[in-house]
């Protein structure tokens, strides 16, 4: 199975090359090679004692898995807790207001408004020149980038050098080969909103206008090409509705920057927060969260806190499964230096491996659900008693019809 890593093994291993161009498997590699810039393969095999070296480096990387992964599953549970209780508060305080005037007297106190939303000036990323005219601008930035996945052990292990398009920077200074340098990237994708939107005569503002969905794509034109050549003094194209930042946009080389923009129209919106003069802004809630909700269309105050209702419950089951998988591999990695010396032997190699999965898994399956336990005792005790006692009830009854099972009729006494 493949792993995609951020870093290999140590550089200075010895490692053979398999270009797409034909070089022979096997070859040595010297460490200061360039290579060209092409997807490839490396073949990298490794003695048992850098395996087991390296078996050493994940039970470590074990050792501190684990607890984090408690400490993440058990701060998950009290963030979903003080979102939903921010919102429950949200949804119990809201006054809906009119839209064709301001009324000052509602400075500080939380707002739901829905109506025709304009902006005169439009949405603008003032990092790289490039402006909309809709409510909200949204900006994605991929860097073409060299990722490096592994594949086999022992043996038979081996790299291999991608080039993707990819949004979020792919750290390179542990690679195996040399030559697979990514750059910083220059800009991160971002969202904006237009600072002088407004809901007829009431204010809105840019906080609360970059919240609503972007679908809307601002096309790509030689102005904009000029305007980010200007910022990021490099070479702009406009193609396809995409801004390519490099020589040739059929031709990425690593580092080349792929920018769109996309943008939310003027037209009916939705939002709940805090109103001010200039806009609205997070309601901090008693729970300790800021509640800023915005959707378009027209949706009463009961739908926007739903929604985010919804949008808290699907974070709170990913980052659930986000750390039940960290804390399954590290588990997995506290074996690491076993799993290495059954592999010596290859029977029992495949044996011992598929017995640390079991118990892995196992491991998981109790601290997990019993981290998440204890976090639902201290954050929701009501609801957490009840669920005990529930469970205790629902026991009693399967071990009082198990013995009335066992006991059986009563037998007939002899004559």
């Amino acid at each position: 199975m493949g792993r995609a890593t951020g870093g290999g093994a140590r550089p200075g291993a010895e490692a053979a090359m398999t270009h797409e161009t034909g070089a022979s498997e096997g070859e040595e590699l010297p460490p200061d090679t360039e290579l060209r810039e092409d997807d490839h393969e490396v073949a990298a095999p490794q003695g048992l004692a850098e395996r087991l070296s390296d078996s050493v480096g994940s039970m470590i990387l074990g050792l501190v898995l684990v607890p984090l992964a408690c400490i993440g599953l058990f701060w998950n549970e009290g963030r979903a807790v003080r979102v939903a209780r921010s919102l429950a508060e949200a949804g119990s305080v809201v006054r809906t207001v009119p839209t064709d005037r301001r009324d000052p007297s509602l400075d500080g106190t939380l707002v739901h408004l829905a109506g025709p939303a304009t902006t005169a000036a439009g949405a603008a990323d003032d990092e790289l020149g490039q402006r909309s005219r809709g409510l909200a601008l949204a900006r994605k930035v991929e860097m073409y980038q060299w990722r490096e996945s592994e594949q086999g052990a022992g043996a038979d292990r081996k790299f291999t050098y991608r080039r993707e398009w990819s949004e979020q920077p792919v750290p390179s200074a542990g690679f195996r080969v040399p030559g697979h340098d990514n750059p910083a990237l220059p800009v991160r994708s971002r969202r904006f909103g237009a600072a002088d939107a407004r809901v007829e005569a009431v204010p809105v503002g840019a906080e609360a206008t970059r919240l609503l969905p972007a679908p809307g794509l601002l096309p790509a034109d030689d102005t904009g090409a000029t305007a980010l050549r200007q910022a990021l003094g490099r070479p702009v194209r406009a193609s396809a509705g995409v801004y390519h930042v490099g020589l040739a946009p059929e031709a990425p080389r690593v580092g080349d920057l792929r920018i769109t923009y996309t943008q939310a129209p003027e037209g009916p919106a939705s939002f709940l927060g805090r109103q001010g003069a200039d806009g609205l802004t997070p309601y901090r809630a008693r729970a300790g969260e800021g509640v800023l909700l915005a959707a378009a269309g027209l949706h009463p105050a009961e739908a926007l806190v739903a929604k985010g209702e919804t949008e808290n419950r699907v974070q709170t089951w990913l980052l659930r499964a986000f750390g039940l998988i960290v804390l399954f591999l590290g588990f997995t990695g506290l074996f690491a230096p076993v799993n290495v010396l059954a592999r010596t032997v290859p029977v029992l190699g495949a044996i011992v491996s598929g017995a640390i999965t079991v118990v892995a898994l196992a491991a998981t399956a109790l601290v997990g659900p019993t981290v998440i336990g204890a976090a639902w005792i201290a954050y929701r005790p009501l609801l957490a008693g009840g669920l005990v006692a529930g469970a205790v009830v629902v026991a009693l009854l399967l071990y009082g019809l198990r013995r009335t099972r066992s006991a059986g009729p009563a037998r007939p006494m002899p004559a």
